[in-house]
């Protein structure tokens, strides 16, 4: 079950509830038939066949109850995943019964998410069920996983909710961005002033200053290659430069989704929302210069941070499960701190008439340039293409 806010409490584990399998609704008429026409001819033995068949469905009820009433099933949290990404999937069971246990264990309801089997789980036992899974849509998924089990005969299934634990937290879809055109169009579109600008030092084979060589990997260019240093050393050697990408970059974020939003409007907010996490996670992977994030909302923060995997991850969190809003409360300018002056200063947002750039620039005194989902740029494909 998808969700966009924190995990739905279930009402406890003493909530129970039975239901007949298909094999159980034949047994049931097959029970009632027998015991029907026993009474009805007065044939003694036919009716008693028929209490024997009714007792072997209470037996399977309390049998059943027995079994899921042992278990205890807790969902663990694991990292931020982007959708579409495989993400791994860990239900942790525990038998706090004195026998054993035969119980299905579902990570989620509906015919997506993961479901185990497992038979006879030792009394004091634990077991990791573990699957891996792609989240196709962003948003949190923390639906408490459900036992159950129809042990021994299958007729009736007793079911209830495991206990509330942690969340998988899907991130919106990233697009595809070409690293290099993308620092070069903020560069020249969002700088922060030459003033401000501070030299990181990255390896590359654009042309600039050398910085030495290295050995051949695939993709390199031919001109790229250092043929002396290749013939001295028996393998191809292609040139290493040095070269200075690099402002940080401040993005702002604004889920804009109109009053009585439309089908079309929807998809705009998605697109929005992918073309951040790519910017975001296509920068923390290549720029190597810090970066500041701030989704605007009712309670928006900038989170600042290096430029690592695990930090794009956590600074997008805030975008699984935003539904988007019509009106926006200007932020504090303490919210944007002395990173303004050295950063590239871009907004994101899915409001078609890009007025929100203009307004933060007039709030902070610095020029910010907004990126329209809805406009192609030249460094960016998004995933639908």
């Amino acid at each position: 079950m998808k969700s966009t806010g924190a995990p739905t409490k279930s009402a406890g584990p003493r909530v129970r509830a039975f239901r007949l399998t298909p094999e159980g609704l034949a047994w049931l008429g097959a029970t009632l038939l027998v015991g029907g026409v026993g009474w009805w001819k007065s044939l003694y033995a036919l009716y008693l066949l028929g209490l024997f068949m009714s007792a072997l469905l209470g037996m399977n009820a309390v049998l059943a109850r027995r079994q899921v009433r042992r278990v205890t099933a807790t969902r663990a949290p694991g990292p931020p995943v982007f959708a579409g990404e495989d993400a791994r999937v860990l239900v942790r069971l525990r038998n706090v019964g004195s026998g054993p246990a035969t119980v299905g264990v579902a990570e989620s309801p509906g015919a997506d998410g993961a479901a185990w089997f497992v038979d006879g789980l030792p009394a004091g036992g634990e077991l990791d069920c573990e699957r891996r899974r792609v989240f196709r849509t962003r948003g949190r998924y923390g639906a408490p996983p459900r036992i159950h089990s129809g042990f021994p005969l299958g007729f009736i299934r007793c079911e209830r909710a495991g206990a509330v634990g942690g969340e998988t937290v899907v991130l919106p879809a990233v697009g595809r961005a070409d690293p290099d055109g993308m620092f070069r169009w903020l560069s020249r579109h969002a700088g922060g002033g030459a003033q401000a600008r501070r030299v990181v030092r990255r390896a590359t084979t654009e042309p600039a200053d050398v910085r030495g060589v290295r050995p051949y990997r695939p993709g390199d260019g031919v001109r790229s290659v250092h043929w002396r240093s290749s013939a001295r050393r028996g393998e191809l050697m292609v040139r290493e430069y040095d070269t200075a990408p690099a402002l940080d970059l401040f993005l702002v974020v604004e889920p804009y989704l109109p009053a009585n939003p439309t089908a079309a409007d929807r998809v705009r907010l998605e697109a929005a929302l992918s073309l951040a996490a790519t910017v975001v996670r296509c920068w923390c992977r290549d720029a190597g210069t810090r970066l500041t994030v701030l989704v605007l909302g009712p309670d928006a923060v900038a989170v600042a941070g290096p430029p690592t995997e695990a930090f794009a991850r956590d600074a997008l969190v805030p975008l699984a499960g935003v539904v988007g809003s019509a009106t926006f409360d200007p932020p504090d300018p303490s919210a944007f701190g002395s990173a303004l002056a050295r950063s590239a200063r871009v907004v994101v947002s899915s409001r078609p008439d890009g007025t929100t750039a203009t307004a933060l620039g007039r709030l902070t005194g610095k020029p910010f340039v907004s990126l329209d989902p809805a406009v192609p740029l030249p460094w960016y494909t998004p995933l639908s293409v």
